[in-house]
């Protein structure tokens, strides 16, 4: 194997990792280009996957912030904070952060993560096999895989680039739910990294690096709604008004409606449940 062909120069884009890992990013449809995990009857999902390299990005991952906050129906939007613009749903948590916390952390905003993944095994549908697929996952497996690229100066782990076509490692996808309360909810511990190995040969490799999908979409500027139209939303979901741009002059008199929306949202691949369930789920670190 010429391990030089598909070699990447993971120094500076450790760097970036770092810097984007230092800072503290819906779609209201099912993108069929991300994969989801099915349970079986026994409540767990299980699947070999593999992360990859992005083909657009300076890291090979990207973290979306989004809210979903129930009220006078749903406020399921993408979070301008994702590429440093404001929100209203943000500056309103704010102001009620000391006098009303449990609101606040109801509304708070999510942290998501979008990955080229290769499946290596997929028991439930091995027709996904040999696959290239985008995954999206929280803070969680973020943890596990930063855990192995940058386990830190006080660690006696050696860094493993996981993203890293022959130095990276296979991750154990292990999913299972667990009941919190009234709800079942994903968990998992169980997920694991296995040893480093490539993850094929050069003309594998290359058939791969050819159907990666582009991760700067979902930072896109376009994917993003306007302040103004968005702080219409969130007055109309949950009665908060005079909440304004810092750019901005204050609007009068907005109108308000009642309109209760039924969002078609896809979830993390991750959860299966009434819609009630689902939504909670949205609002909870995985």
């Amino acid at each position: 194997m010429n391990k030089k062909k598909f070699k990447i120069d993971w120094a500076g884009t450790m760097d970036k990792i770092r810097e984007q890992g230092s800072k503290k990013t819906n779609n209201s449809y099912k993108d069929e280009r991300i994969y989801y995990p099915q349970f079986n009857e026994n409540d767990t999902a299980q699947a070999i996957i593999r992360f990859l390299p992005s083909p657009d990005t300076d890291i090979p991952f990207v973290s979306v912030y989004s809210h979903s906050i129930q009220g006078a129906g749903w406020y399921i939007e993408n979070c301008p904070t994702t590429i440093k613009k404001e929100c209203p749903a943000c500056k309103a948590n704010t102001a009620i952060w000391e006098s009303d916390p449990d609101t606040a952390r109801k509304r708070k905003r999510k942290q998501s993560y979008y990955s080229n993944i290769l499946i290596i095994k997929d028991p439930a549908n091995p027709e996904n096999e040999g696959k290239v697929f985008l995954y999206k996952y929280g803070k969680k497996v973020y943890d596990k895989i930063m855990s192995k690229i940058d386990p830190g100066s006080d660690s006696i782990e050696e860094p493993i680039m996981v993203f890293d076509y022959y130095d990276g490692a296979d991750f154990k996808l292990i999913i299972k739910k667990i009941q919190v309360g009234k709800y079942k909810m994903p968990n998992y511990d169980d997920s694991q990294f296995s040893a480093p190995s490539p993850v094929g040969t050069d003309d594998e490799i290359e058939k791969y690096a050819e159907s990666l999908y582009n991760l700067s979409e979902f930072t896109a500027p376009e994917n993003f709604k306007s302040f103004d139209e968005l702080q219409t939303k969130f007055e109309r979901v949950t009665g908060v008004t005079g909440v304004e741009s810092n750019n901005s002059t204050p609007r009068q008199n907005r109108p308000t409606s009642q309109t209760t929306e039924v969002p078609k949202v896809a979830d993390e691949g991750v959860f299966e449940g009434t819609d009630d369930e689902f939504f909670t789920d949205l609002q909870k670190e995985d």
